[in-house]
This record gives structure tokens, C-alpha cells and sequence, in this order.
């Protein structure tokens, strides 16, 4: 099941491609275990979200044959996107501003597949 984006792969190809949805996912069940007013949970937020998106890279490219380093960063941005659009950590650490999260969150998807087009299948 590659995830590689090629350069003949259309705008909802890349959209889905782009959107780490399993490692969302997770990070979604990981979340949901947190008691929201233990004594560590700020911290437990933040080292999962991090180990999470330090996984993305081997995660693409061990499973989904993903080569491109900018697919893979791009990945990495919407994951973060993903988790402030939550809350998370951001929200433990007073960060967070959830109307901006949901507009972040639209506008990011919107624009991932536009910004990146690899402009040959050989491209990195």
C-alpha cells in the first residue's frame, strides 16, 4: 500500500496522501487514556504527541514506501496542525485557541495537496 505521492496523482490523491491519518488516529487514543487533570498529563500530552511525530518518518517509509523528504515533512506539519486543531498539549500548556485551531485545520487541508505537486516521480 504506497502512500508516495507521484506527479500524476490529483488534487484528492494528495490530500488523502498528505493527512497522516493513522498516526492521527492514535494520537486520538492516546489522548483520550489522559486524565485530564492528572499530575503529569501535560507532559504525558507532549511526549506523545512528539514520539508521534518522530515516528512519521520511519512510519512512511517503512510501511507506505513514501521516499520524498518533502512529502514527509508536509506529513509531519499537517500532524502537527492535526494535534493544535485538538488541543493536546497546546491546550495544557496554554497555547491553544480552539476557533484559531479550526481554522488553521481547514485552511491547512485546503492548501496541502496545492503546495506540494512533485514535479517528476524521481523527485525527493
Amino acid at each position: 500500500m504506497a502512500r508516495e505521492i507521484k506527479s500524476y496523482n490529483h488534487y484528492k490523491d494528495r490530500l488523502l496522501k498528505l493527512i497522516p491519518t493513522e498516526i492521527v488516529a492514535a494520537y486520538l487514543v492516546i489522548e483520550g487514556m489522559i486524565p485530564e487533570e492528572g499530575p503529569r498529563a501535560a507532559w504525558v500530552s507532549l511526549v506523545s504527541a512528539l514520539v508521534l511525530l518522530i515516528l512519521i518518518p520511519f512510519y512512511l517509509r517503512q510501511t507506505m514506501s513514501v521516499r520524498r523528504t518533502g512529502q514527509v515533512v508536509f506529513t509531519m506539519i499537517s500532524f502537527v496542525v492535526w494535534v493544535y486543531s485538538f488541543g493536546g498539549p497546546f491546550a495544557f500548556y496554554g497555547l491553544y485557541v480552539g476557533y484559531i485551531g479550526s481554522i488553521l485545520l481547514v485552511i491547512w487541508t485546503l492548501l496541502i495537496p496545492l503546495l506540494y505537486k512533485p514535479s517528476t516521480d524521481t523527485d525527493g
